[in-house]
């Protein structure tokens, strides 16, 4: 059984699971992290960096269950400072892609993270005037994957000519 299915099915009321949102740009010389809760925690990541996450007010929207091909989940992270609404302001007006990546980590092991880390590319980050932002995210999007582009077009597969 793995950690995080132990902890779902509540052997230990004492362990939890932590979740640390990390957003980056290509654009940018370093990265927004955050976490849920008041305390800035320090964990190591998979490639045995450690890393300071902030303490913030964190929400998830989870995704509709059906057959679309994309899923969107939509986090919303609560008293994000200047430094970050600056990042994300540049990188909008610049068009380069935000990812978002997701690294779960249990309360009494933070050397490592708990699953592996998803990266999900953030599709329009809005900023609240309550100062939370939304990030939508789009995840497992396998109708946009690059190995599929030239692949079906109406010669080799007539039949997405009905769908476009």
């Amino acid at each position: 059984m793995t950690l995080l299915a132990e902890i779902h099915s509540g052997h230990d009321p004492t362990i939890y699971r932590i979740p640390c949102l990390q957003l980056s740009s290509g654009r940018w010389s370093e990265t927004i992290r955050n976490c849920p809760g008041w305390d800035d925690i320090t964990v190591t990541h998979e490639d045995g960096s450690p890393a300071t996450y902030l303490g913030a007010g964190l929400d998830v929207a989870i995704p509709a269950r059906n057959d679309s091909g994309q899923q969107q989940l939509v986090f919303a992270i609560g008293g994000i400072n200047a430094h970050a609404e600056e990042l994300i302001e540049q990188a909008n007006e610049a068009g380069e892609i935000i990812y978002l990546t997701l690294r779960m980590y249990a309360s009494n092991n933070l050397t490592a993270p708990a699953r592996r880390p998803i990266t999900m590319i953030v599709d329009t980050p809005e900023l609240k005037p309550d100062g939370t932002l939304q990030v939508p995210c789009s995840h497992r999007d396998l109708l946009g994957r690059r190995f599929l582009q030239g692949f079906f077009d109406s010669v080799r597969t007539p039949g997405v000519a009905l769908f476009s």
